[in-house]
């Protein structure tokens, strides 16, 4: 369609919010039947699975939670349709059904989906009757807050306190159960335990940072021609190959390897993955989701852009949603200065892949579950967004307790939504392989067996994964290949094998079922063989989807406002990666292709990826390409330290192949990527 009309007419829908729409549906009037049905207690009622955790066990149990103790908790709503929503959902976003891009606007959806007042009215009189107090209620869930004995009684089940791992936390005995009559109108419960779920940046890894780690060496700081500092060792090289090291000895018969990139810079990722030609994102908004939020934002990526050669956010189109004063969790969450690492290189990276696209910073009140949600939510529910990032996940098996599938039940509803308005929502697919937990990373991720992450395993989500990408003088694509990191230390004549260090996640998922989309392209033995070899009867959800560059060896150089090698704080730029960095790399992509297609929005993704497989827009990653035989040095710059080399594609019991694979999805973005299809 006509790209203007369809572009005034979809700003024009996004300025009505569902969220003003659920407030005028709650101020009605008082649904008298629904209040009757409603004050039954919950003892006869139906159980809500999943409520209570896998490791609230009897041998755990500890004792009783005190009857006067204060617990809030939180009852999510379904939909007034589920089912037909689940089945919108896929066909909307699927090539070749005839709603294939009928998108609804975020009033439609509410209109035809969402839930009901007379839905959370009964829902609100049920939780007065059993004695709860309303904090807060919304088309989307109700708040309550109430004593130990009268949450119990509310919810039919007992309270408990259960030893996990050297630490207590209170979990119902049994799943939670509400009374039959509002049955069909609750999702799921959250709240009940007090084991915090907690989101972690996927951001762990950046050459300077990886340099202190391994070697103990603390990172060079040399001044830029542009007057800022690059924070790392040098030499290094700006494209791939261009400085060499040839004092060295042979590493597996390979000499005169070339030192690691610095970072690569907007113009060589554009070039690499083929943006050109006027394209920018221009007209196309990205959401980047974190949690809290850095000051120096948009100082720093005006400064990187610029720096850098490209023009700096222009008024408007940097948009900052964050509430400080409601900011908690900052010391189990990393507070802001935790996260502001991830926020750089979301913004930077998009702004690198789309310069012309509105970025648009969410920062959640805290990095655990329903913080993060609100966040998704309050972009759904206010259409603010065409394309979200997101470059934070979790286990689903931890040491500290396995997820629970009601928080699994609360993101995939929330994507259904975005899924039935259009808007893409991109995960990364994390930094740890397949999260073995004798691995380093393994064990500070808290993973109790290989797995894949979460919430980039959701059927909903685009999961994103890792390469490392060798681009050339001239901005050309060397070589592509899985992202895998195992470091090598110089001892002399010779070098010690120091281990595998972090790579690209993904991994068969063990609680998602086969998404409809991956079928035919995904091989049966993978997608019904386990990360832990375990074997599945049926077929199971494996990720990533794509890929894109993550290696921090073959990274991103980041600006950011920091605390210097001297101890000064001011701005510098250093070697990033992780998906954290492929995350928003593609979500930068797509604004493009969003923009070549006339602004009719992408919306889910993944469908349209997979019909693609195979294509030439993609690069189809496999372990035996030219970077899997390479080797990188990382120099000792100040000669009383230890160098060390990298290879590529060390991905463990994850395998690149021919075809779709567990590492790098469908493969990664060619430079016809954009070209090829002028549609999706």
């Amino acid at each position: 369609m006509a790209s203007e009309i369809w572009h005034a007419r979809a700003r024009a829908r996004r300025r009505i919010g569902a969220a003003s729409l659920a407030v005028a549906a709650l101020t009605g009037s008082f649904v008298t039947a629904a209040v009757a049905s409603a004050t039954s207690t919950s003892s006869a009622g139906s159980s809500i699975a999943g409520t209570a955790p896998s490791w609230a066990t009897s041998s755990a149990d500890r004792g009783a939670v005190a009857s006067g103790t204060s617990v809030d908790s939180t009852v999510y709503l379904q939909s007034k349709d589920q089912s037909g929503m689940a089945a919108y959902a896929k066909a909307v976003a699927t090539p070749g059904n005839a709603l294939y891009h009928h998108y609804l606007s975020a009033s439609q959806y509410q209109a035809r989906f969402g839930t009901t007042a007379s839905q959370v009215t009964a829902v609100e009189a049920w939780l007065r009757s059993a004695g709860l107090r309303i904090v807060s209620a919304n088309s989307h869930e109700v708040r309550v807050s109430g004593t130990a004995a009268q949450t119990e009684a509310a919810y039919g089940t007992s309270l408990r306190e259960y030893s996990v791992k050297g630490k207590t936390y209170r979990a119902p005995s049994a799943d939670a159960k509400v009374p039959s009559s509002v049955a069909a109108d609750v999702l799921t419960i959250g709240g009940l335990t007090d084991m915090p779920t907690e989101m972690k940046p996927n951001d762990l890894v950046s050459t300077a940072k990886s340099e202190e780690q391994i070697t103990g060496e603390k990172p060079t700081m040399t001044k830029s021609a542009d007057g800022s500092y690059y924070v790392g060792q040098t030499p290094c090289s700006t494209y791939y190959g261009q400085a060499v090291d040839t004092n060295a000895p042979s590493l597996n018969g390979t000499t005169d390897n070339p030192y690691v990139i610095c970072g690569y810079v907007p113009s060589q990722l554009r070039s690499a993955y083929g943006v050109f030609g006027g394209v920018s994102g221009r007209g196309v908004t990205v959401a980047i989701v974190d949690a809290y939020g850095s000051s120096d934002i948009l100082s720093d990526a005006d400064t990187y852009a610029v720096n850098h050669g490209d023009p700096a956010f222009r008024s408007g189109q940097f948009l900052d949603t964050e509430t400080p004063a409601d900011w908690t969790n900052q010391t189990a969450c990393g507070g802001a200065a935790g996260w502001a690492p991830e926020e750089h290189i979301d913004v930077e990276a998009v702004h690198a892949m789309a310069p012309g696209a509105t970025v648009h910073y969410y920062g959640a009140n805290s990095c655990e579950d329903a913080d993060l949600l609100a966040s998704l939510q309050q972009i759904v529910d206010t259409h603010s967004a065409d394309i979200v990032s997101n470059s934070w996940g979790e286990v689903v098996y931890s040491s500290t307790g396995n997820l629970a599938t009601s928080v699994q039940a609360s993101y995939d509803q929330v994507l259904m939504q975005a899924a039935i308005e259009g808007i893409e929502m991109n995960f990364s697919s994390g930094d740890c392989g397949a999260e073995i937990p004798t691995t380093g990373c393994g064990a500070t991720d808290t993973s109790t067996e290989p797995q894949a992450d979460w919430p980039s395993s959701s059927d909903w989500a685009t999961s994103v994964g890792g390469t490392s990408v060798a681009i050339g003088k001239h901005g050309q694509v060397e070589w592509n290949t899985a992202w895998g990191t195992s470091i090598f230390l110089n001892a002399g004549t010779s070098w010690s094998d120091y281990g595998w260090y972090f790579g690209g996640g993904g991994g068969t998922s063990a609680v998602e079922s086969q998404p409809w989309y991956q079928r035919g392209v995904v091989s049966n033995s993978l997608a019904t063989t386990l990360p832990t070899g375990a074997t599945t009867t049926s077929k199971m959800r494996v990720t990533p989807d794509v890929s894109m560059d993550a290696d921090p060896y073959t990274g991103f150089l980041v600006g950011q406002t920091q605390t210097l090698p001297d101890g000064s704080t001011g701005y510098g730029e250093s070697a990033w990666g992780g998906t954290s960095l492929a995350s928003p790399l593609f979500a930068g992509l797509q604004a493009d292709a969003m923009q070549l297609q006339g602004y009719e929005p992408i919306g889910f993704a993944n469908p349209a990826i997979y019909a693609r497989a195979g294509s030439p827009a993609y690069y189809d990653v496999t372990a035996n390409g030219k970077g899997t035989k390479a080797y990188n040095d990382m120099p000792d710059s100040t000669g009383t330290g230890t160098e060390y080399a990298v290879d590529f594609g060390s991905t463990q019991i994850l395998q690149a192949t021919r075809g779709y694979d567990d590492v790098t999805g469908v493969g990664t973005p060619t430079v016809f990527y954009l070209w090829s299809h002028l549609r999706w």
